[in-house]
């Protein structure tokens, strides 16, 4: 019998609710509900899966929201955040922090701009550029808070009540996201990617470089493929970055067997991304990886060498950043573990 809207209405409430009592609710929710469920087929003697579905939707409009059944479980004002406000308190604290990353990132690519030495001046406001990062974050997380917290406790119980119960569809429940579930799709993109790279960076190093349409010197306009990659990246970081890509698309094929994500294979993929920020902060801090030597005329090799060298630094510098942040939450996956499923449900639902 399908029961996809009870899955989708328990994790819902789960979802609501603190992780030491959450997997009794649910347990307790579900078995609730079949037995509702049960009962009232085996009254009807209904059969057919949309007068099912008809069954399931009446008894979960009868239950009501998921944040009104999850506050009957929520022990009385023993948490900062009610459920009342907790989804939108959510949107809130990630639009902030990510408004105060933006900001902070734009910062930090601006003071290496008109810099004779970018590295130099990268090193020295990096550190800086951090603490003020952080307090941002810790402030404005602590005022956000607060703010929820006194709206909480203050204005009248119906301000936030979003999900009117009038009008509330069970059919409207979004789907179940399973945190084990592999993507094929990125899979195969990124492993196909990595591929072309592989095979670009050592086998057509001369394709690696900037391409355009135009005149040089007054010849006819055709098509220009200039490489700029110094002799310093092939020698320093593209060993690094091999082994980073073939061990990655060693993952992802383990993964794709797999089909599904488990405690190692998160494991190796933190690992592998902790590495890919390592190199490119190696990038950022180390030798140059752009030469314009092969650049003609001089007009052009001195625009692109005021221009391409600071660009690259930003770019390095955003991906260092964003690769830090991905590697601290595939390191939080791996040590969550799997989301538990809930005792006894599927047998319940087969019975039916």
């Amino acid at each position: 019998m399908p029961v996809e809207l009870f899955d989708r209405y328990v994790h819902q409430v789960g979802r609501r609710l603190p992780r030491k009592l959450r997997a009794d609710v649910e347990a307790e929710l579900h078995s609730l509900l079949m037995d509702t469920l049960q009962g009232r087929t085996v009254e009807g003697e209904t059969e057919n899966e949309a007068a099912i579905e008809a069954d399931q939707i009446a008894i979960l409009e009868e239950f009501g929201p998921p944040a009104k059944v999850a506050a009957q479980y929520q022990p009385p004002r023993r948490y900062v955040i009610g459920p009342r406000v907790f989804d939108i308190y959510l949107i809130v604290v990630a639009a902030v922090a990510g408004s105060i990353t933006l900001v902070c990132l734009l910062l930090l690519a601006l003071t290496m701009l008109g810099e004779t030495e970018p590295l130099s001046a990268l090193a020295s406001s990096f550190g800086d550029m951090f603490g003020v990062y952080l307090g941002w974050l810790l402030s404005s997380f602590g005022s956000v808070t607060l703010t929820f917290a006194i709206l909480e406790r203050v204005l009248p119980e119906a301000t936030f009540d979003i999900e009117d119960e009038e009008e509330w569809d069970p059919r409207t429940l979004p789907e179940i996201e399973d945190p084990t579930r592999v993507e094929v799709g990125g899979c195969v993109i990124e492993t196909s990617v990595l591929v072309i790279a592989l095979i670009a960076f050592n086998f057509f190093p001369q394709w690696v470089g900037i391409g355009f349409v135009g005149s040089i010197d007054d010849s006819p306009a055709r098509w220009h493929l200039i490489p700029i990659m110094s002799p310093t990246f092939f020698t320093a970081y593209l060993p690094l970055l091999n082994a980073l890509w073939i061990l990655s698309i060693g993952l992802n094929v383990v993964l794709l067997r797999q089909g599904q994500w488990q405690r190692l294979t998160r494991l190796a993929d933190c690992v592998l991304t902790a590495c890919g920020a390592f190199i490119l902060y190696r990038m950022v801090t180390g030798p140059p990886i752009l030469t314009m030597q092969a650049v003609t005329p001089e007009s052009l090799r001195q625009t692109l060498d005021s221009i391409l060298p600071t660009l690259l630094k930003v770019a390095l510098v955003i991906g260092l950043v964003s690769s830090i942040g991905e590697t601290l939450h595939k390191l939080y996956l791996v040590f969550r573990g799997p989301s538990r499923a809930v005792p006894g449900f599927s047998n319940q639902a087969a019975d039916l």
